[in-house]
């Protein structure tokens, strides 16, 4: 076990001519030892979350959500939201299974695939639902797809319910609407 060297606290300067002494004594207990601490790193501003890619409540713990869709026509679909509308973020499986994965979002993505085996009464739901894609400009959105050959079933317009939506639809037919939510 190591020891300690006391020392004796070093005794200042004789005083300068003119200067009081202090009526205390220097004290003669050992200087407090003070411990090496690393070089502090400098902090970083925390990040800052933009409400977009906040984790929405969820009582399940969603982190993505995710839909999948059985298609006939699965170059055309490809070709549609990968080339048509820009979703480069993409995944295609061949061989024994096609399927197609489309990123969509940080936390959405829609995947293809032909129908599995068995008649369609087994694969094909009565109504497939609208896929809703929300965007930053509607009318922006609709000028751009329509230049590149997208045709819509309505322009964009104004909706009850707070958005401004253009609708179209795929090559099979599925419902889409690109979507704004409108200023108040």
């Amino acid at each position: 076990m190591a020891t300690r060297k006391r020392s004796r606290p070093k005794r200042s300067a004789a005083p300068k001519r003119g200067a009081r002494k202090s009526a205390r004594r220097p004290s003669r207990k050992p200087a407090a030892r003070r411990r090496a601490t690393p070089a502090k790193k400098p902090r970083r501003a925390p990040a800052r979350r933009s409400r977009a890619a906040a984790t929405p409540p969820s009582a399940i713990g969603m982190q993505m959500q995710h839909m999948d869709y059985t298609s006939q026509a699965m170059d055309e679909i490809k070709r549609f939201y990968t080339d048509l509308l820009g979703f480069s973020q993409y995944r295609e499986m061949t061989g024994a299974m096609h399927y197609l994965a489309v990123s969509t979002g940080p936390s959405s993505s829609l995947g293809f695939m032909p129908p599995m085996e068995g008649g369609p009464d087994q694969w094909s739901p009565p109504r497939e639902p609208t896929l809703y894609f929300m965007v930053h400009d509607v009318d922006a959105a609709y000028r751009t797809l329509s230049n590149r050959g997208v045709s819509f079933d309505e322009p964009p317009r104004d909706m009850p319910w707070g958005h401004r939506v253009a609708r179209l639809k795929d090559p099979e037919g599925r419902r889409v609407c690109l979507a704004q939510q409108k200023m108040k």
